[in-house]
């Protein structure tokens, strides 16, 4: 999408929005933009997320749309065995997390022994979704609101047929230690409704393409398909709302960034930052750094 960006926006290194941004509390949005802007870095990621990707991976390369591209369309489906082999081969290369008392690495462990499982609920929940309808992977697309200055970045997991559906993935969690300092994981049931700001990034999808929403909620103990057919928040007239409420934070953000003047210390100083937040989202090094740009 060809659009100019305002130079105030260029000095912040802010040149789009995305969905999942909307759904971002300020003063992270203001630290994201300032590590890569200025230290070009990113917030470090952690196994539960890495996971989830890995799990719409094999899905993707067992439904054939891996790397797919609407020029390229899609690839001959690869068979799910060796496409969860591809994927946990990915997932070794994954480096837990050093400043959480071991949390990320046990997870990282523990998850190996559901990606596979979950990756064949997800490919059965989109099999069921789409039945016979084509549909496309992810791609980067763009939507544009005029009271907004700079467009959105979006990319919608499986689309086809007037509709979308996003893989959301829920690993198991952990229970307490026994007293001999073993652990057991309790697998959580499937969501039936989506959290505000899962609704938030279907609301901006379903405005930007005009593609009814779905969601394909997948745990190692199978899957759950919600869409508006099954639940209120998913309907148009709540979407309408909703986008409005994203609309709004964006402005926000806009705002913001236009009344500071092209100063971080302008920028940092209108937003209030929560540390603690921060620090167990991010860890210390993260955490430093945030703390030298809200100095008074």
């Amino acid at each position: 999408m060809n659009t100019d960006i305002p130079d105030y926006r260029k000095e912040f290194g802010s040149f789009h929005n995305s969905a999942s941004g909307a759904t971002q509390p300020v003063d992270e949005h203001i630290l994201k933009l300032y590590l890569r802007k200025e230290h070009k870095l990113g917030f470090p990621f952690a196994a539960r997320p890495r996971a989830g990707q890995i799990v719409q991976s094999i899905a993707d390369m067992a439904l054939g749309v891996h790397e797919y591209s609407p020029i390229a369309g899609r690839q001959k489906p690869m068979d799910i065995d060796d496409a969860i082999r591809r994927g946990m081969n990915e997932f070794e290369f994954y480096k837990p997390r050093q400043w959480d008392n071991g949390k990320d690495a046990e997870e990282h462990q523990a998850f190996k022994e559901t990606i596979g499982i979950m990756a064949r609920h997800a490919v059965d929940g989109i099999k069921e979704f789409y039945g016979n309808t084509e549909f496309e992977g992810e791609f980067q697309r763009w939507h544009k609101d005029e009271r907004i200055d700079v467009p959105t970045m979006l990319f919608q997991d499986y689309t086809g047929g007037g509709r979308q559906i996003d893989l959301k993935c829920s690993f198991p969690v952990r229970n307490p230690p026994k007293k001999d300092g073993t652990r057991t994981w309790r697998a959580p049931t499937p969501r039936t409704e989506p959290t505000p700001q899962q609704v938030m990034q279907q609301a901006v999808y379903w405005k930007a393409t005009g593609d009814e929403p779905g969601l394909l909620f997948v745990t190692a103990k199978g899957y759950n398909i919600v869409d508006a057919s099954n639940c209120d928040a998913l309907k148009k007239d709540h979407l309408e709302a909703v986008y409005e409420d994203v609309v709004q934070r964006w402005a926000v953000i806009q705002n913001l960034l236009r009344a500071a003047n092209g100063s971080w210390r302008n920028l940092f100083g209108m937003v209030q930052p929560d540390f603690g937040q921060i620090a167990g989202r991010h860890g210390p090094d993260i955490l430093k750094i945030a703390r030298e740009q809200w100095r008074l």
